[in-house]
């Protein structure tokens, strides 16, 4: 009866080290995976706050922090490196934020696909993404995601818009007599564009002119250039 009894204590220690083994082992594989290297940045939500020393400016609507993250403004499209105005655009960015600690802000979500910052940039008290757009030098791009500053980004492109500042001043496009457009990603296209075969029927939409498109916060696509 003894040596049962005993026969079972060590069988209940062995099981017991094993389990604590393997849950050594399983933390370890979980701290390699969070401490890679390139890991994805964690998520924030919609109240965090970041400040952070802009060290590099990318374009008009991107910027390299000094702790390494790329960051993209939120419900702005500046112009690309193909497209009128990107020089400009980019020396306007960093003049306003180049080597200045900025705040940011976001919205429903904080990275994009790429694992990419998302947000709203505030430098002495102003918004950076509005001040672009209210002087031409970006579109007003709202997505699904990022509605949070919807009605400043909107009245803002209406100023420039009206005073034909930045890529306002620019000749329009010719005109289509619809544009179909994806809520999702915020752009608008011709209907040739290589981009709207792609669009789900459950969340396309289509404008009756180019000017309706705008008045929503859609930006114009970079490849249609409607």
């Amino acid at each position: 009866m003894i040596g049962a009894v005993a026969q079972r204590i060590r069988s209940d220690k062995r099981l017991a080290a094993a389990s604590t083994a393997a849950a050594v082992v399983l933390l370890a594989s979980v701290l390699v995976w969070v401490l890679r290297p390139g890991r994805p940045p964690v998520a924030r939500t919609a109240d965090d706050l970041k400040n952070g020393k802009v060290e590099h400016v990318r374009s008009g609507s991107k910027v390299v922090l000094d702790d390494g993250e790329e960051l993209v403004y939120a419900g702005i499209r500046a112009p690309l490196v193909d497209e009128p105005l990107f020089e400009e655009a980019k020396r306007r960015n960093a003049e306003l934020v180049s080597g200045e600690t900025v705040r940011v802000r976001y919205d429903e979500t904080s990275l994009d696909k790429k694992g990419r910052f998302v947000g709203y940039v505030f430098a002495d008290g102003s918004m950076v993404n509005e001040m672009l757009v209210r002087e031409g030098l970006a579109y007003v791009q709202l997505t699904t995601s990022h509605r949070r500053f919807e009605k400043e980004l909107l009245v803002a492109q209406s100023d420039a818009r009206k005073h034909r500042r930045g890529v306002w001043h620019l000749p329009a496009p010719p005109q289509e007599a619809e544009y179909p457009a994806d809520p999702k990603y915020g752009n608008f296209h011709r209907p040739s564009c290589e981009e709207v075969p792609k669009i789900k029927p459950e969340r396309s939409t289509t404008f009756g002119g180019r000017t309706r498109a705008l008045d929503a916060g859609f930006a114009p696509c970079p490849k249609c250039k409607p």
